[in-house]
């Protein structure tokens, strides 16, 4: 008898409450949506600095005659954030002392 009473209150919750659940479960299709595109933006930003980094310091210079550029750290972050300043913000990426982006 209990468990018949319990599933009925459960059941009117459930009705009483419908248009609240139905608005949350929306909201939250559009977070995990507006999530993904963001985790997206976020690895292709990493990719850009990446490359980035490696043209500026000319890393794959295979010749010989062509010397790999030697620079300092603050010198790389300081270009990085001078490019990709305000992409970075939005997306919440930071660069540390150790060039690592967190």
């Amino acid at each position: 008898m209990k468990s018949l009473l319990k599933k009925i209150a459960l059941f009117f919750n459930y009705l009483f409450n419908f248009r609240t659940i139905n608005r949350f479960k929306k909201i939250n299709n559009k977070l995990e949506n507006k999530l993904a595109d963001r985790e997206v933006d976020r690895i292709i930003l990493k990719g850009n600095i990446i490359k980035m980094v490696r043209k500026y310091l000319r890393v794959d210079a295979k010749s010989k005659y062509i010397p790999k550029e030697s620079r300092n750290h603050t010198e790389i972050r300081e270009r990085i954030l001078a490019e990709f300043g305000e992409q970075m913000g939005k997306l919440g990426i930071k660069i540390n002392e150790k060039l690592e982006l967190i």
